[in-house]
């Protein structure tokens, strides 16, 4: 049987930034991943790699991402629809760009499954601990988001 994952990822130490990470919190603390493993991936895009394998089924990617949207409005697309616009000098453990690291990984030839992102709009990004108004007030429609694709 081939296991699915939904996959935060951020920074608790930038404010909106977590909200993957309080997700994944979230789900685990109340037994929500019935049929799925929720894993806290924080900053480091590099471990993708080890959940890209044939025995992964599905992948759901949720982070921030500045889409020119309403903060704190979300969609989901698979990572062919999109493009990165991050800055980086290499892919490296500590500053990453999923998308770049899904490329890596497809030129080294890992088996590729099955992958969903799910991109939140931030808010504020700071350096504080916490998440805006805005998020907080949609916590729970992330939750039920994640659950439908996680439970489909």
């Amino acid at each position: 049987m081939k296991l699915n994952y939904m996959i935060g990822i951020g920074n608790y130490s930038m404010f909106d930034d977590s909200i993957a990470l309080k997700l994944v919190e979230h789900i685990c603390e109340n037994n929500l991943d019935n049929n799925f493993q929720a894993v806290d991936l924080s900053g480091n895009s590099m471990n993708l790699l080890t959940y890209l394998n044939e025995s992964t089924g599905r992948i759901l990617l949720v982070d921030t991402a500045d889409m020119d949207m309403a903060p704190g409005e979300f969609k989901t697309f698979v990572p062919e629809d999109v493009r990165s616009e991050k800055e980086l000098s290499n892919i490296t453990s500590h500053e990453g760009d999923i998308l770049k690291v899904l490329a890596l990984a497809k030129k080294t030839g890992h088996y590729i499954p099955d992958i969903l992102i799910m991109g939140i709009q931030p808010e504020i990004i700071k350096p504080e601990f916490g998440l805006s108004e805005t998020l907080l007030k949609k916590f729970n429609s992330y939750v039920e988001k994640i659950l439908s694709i996680m439970n489909s």
